[in-house]
């Protein structure tokens, strides 16, 4: 441990501001990360069950099943199904609403990426810095020597003022290899939004298709349902026109008798 404080003390302040550099960039690091993991951008595995599900034209289904998904790829497809499934909206207005949502999701995941790639770039240049600065101070010292010099005063100069070009190698390297990572997952992610929206919305004559059967489907149930209810409106009419009847046939002989009651001709 005092072998590390004493290359910091020999670096100088530019090494503690690497180290500092390098701080942040292993908690950019991990934070993505866990955002990555947060926003399910690693499951592919529900897009072909949920593509299957809005293939069906079940709206209802299918909004429900993408609803319980979070994630970037999830709440894309549910937003270009809705869009396709409001006729009331234009080609435009839903191109412009997807666009806007996958925007969102994107710059989201993008958030703090930036922060890696500056210290990529910033790393090196502060490194060199470091060391030109080391090597003034080197040829500083050898300079008011005079003509007695020391070679070993000079290699130890450099030597020290090398040691910030090599923390400052050793903090890009990192960073720049986990910013090609994490970039190459969110341009997955990306690529993946943009084919099943496409998939979706180039659903849209199948989707007219399904309505229109399954509005056949339904004026079919309700023709059905008329024609039940006519055949049991029939059948009370009558079932009361027979009940109606009987009741007359049954009254007539009561009059009968009343008659002969009273006027004994009859």
């Amino acid at each position: 441990m005092s072998e590390v404080f004493e290359l910091f003390s020999k670096g100088g302040f530019v090494l503690y501001a690497l180290a500092a550099l390098s701080v942040y960039a292993l908690a950019v690091i991990i934070f993505k990360l866990y955002q990555f993991k947060q926003s399910n951008v690693y499951d592919r595995s529900f897009i072909e069950p949920a593509l299957r599900e809005i293939k069906s034209g079940d709206r209802t289904k299918a909004t429900k099943t993408l609803a319980g998904i979070k994630g970037p790829i999830a709440r894309i497809m549910r937003v270009t199904f809705e869009c396709v499934a409001n006729r009331d909206m234009s080609q435009k207005s839903r191109e412009a609403e997807i666009s806007r949502v996958g925007s969102a999701d994107i710059r989201y995941l993008e958030s703090h990426l930036r922060g890696l790639e500056m210290t990529a770039s910033v790393a090196p240049l502060m490194g060199l810095l470091g060391t030109v600065i080391g090597m003034i101070a080197s040829f500083s010292k050898l300079s008011l020597s005079g003509s007695r010099v020391d070679p070993t005063v000079l290699a130890g100069g450099i030597w020290e003022a090398l040691l910030t070009t090599a923390g400052g190698l050793a903090v890009a390297i990192p960073a720049l290899a986990a910013h090609f990572i994490l970039d190459g997952i969110i341009e997955k992610v990306r690529a993946t939004m943009k084919d099943v929206s496409v998939q979706i919305l180039a659903l849209e004559d199948e989707f007219r298709r399904n309505e229109r059967s399954l509005a056949v489907a339904e004026a079919q149930r309700l023709e059905a349902e008329r024609r039940v209810h006519d055949e049991s409106l029939r059948r009370t009419r009558q079932e009361a026109e027979e009940w109606a009847k009987g009741q007359a046939a049954e009254s007539i002989p009561q009059k009968t008798s009343t008659l002969h009651l009273l006027n004994p001709k009859y």
